[in-house]
């Protein structure tokens, strides 16, 4: 019984963490208390779901938070006045302008790169990510779902970091940093 309550104050936690952010960034002002207590009370949550119920509590106590994060953000959009300027129409280079060359190659490259190789490198890091949790002594279960869970959140990363670079460069610069864990851990998991 108590382990269903202290998942039930996670969740709590969690939501209320999200209503306080929520509203702090509805303030006219940045309010770093509250943006800090917000984040406070969201880390005290999912630290609390982990102790209880371990990664299935801190799923609970995540479907909560995002929940709460929908039901405020669609009532924000619901409630909120039009826009009283028209949208910007820029393209932010995304194409080329008139006259410019198309950089097929350049294009192709980059995405390549960001949606093979980073996915890629991310399924590598997240196996890593599951072995290095198995060597520290966390059950088949929880290793795997830390692994799982962990893939996409590398790879959101990767591809933000990659898209940023204006060099190719340091695009695989960026790859080749982001691999250096890889080969020692899993090294380490299979010797073990």
């Amino acid at each position: 019984m108590t382990d269903t309550l202290l998942l039930t104050a996670a969740c709590i936690g969690s939501i209320g963490g999200v209503a306080t952010l929520r509203y702090a960034w509805a303030q006219p002002r940045r309010s770093n208390v509250l943006n800090a207590a917000s984040w406070l009370l969201l880390l005290t949550a999912t630290i609390l779901a982990w102790d209880t119920a371990g990664a299935w509590g801190v799923s609970i106590a995540s479907l909560a938070a995002m929940t709460a994060a929908f039901v405020a953000l669609g009532w924000a959009a619901a409630t909120s006045a039009p826009a009283k300027q028209k949208a910007s129409n820029r393209r932010v280079r995304m194409l080329p302008e008139q006259g410019e060359p198309l950089r097929i190659g350049a294009r192709i490259t980059t995405f390549l790169l960001v949606a093979i190789v980073a996915a890629l490198l991310s399924v590598a890091l997240a196996i890593a990510i599951g072995h290095a949790a198995r060597l520290g002594g966390w059950s088949e279960a929880n290793s795997t779902v830390v692994a799982l869970a962990s893939m996409p959140l590398i790879w959101a990363v990767l591809a933000f970091f990659m898209t940023m670079q204006t060099r190719r460069s340091a695009q695989i610069q960026v790859l080749a940093l982001a691999g250096l864990p890889v080969v020692p851990i899993l090294a380490l998991g299979v010797l073990s």
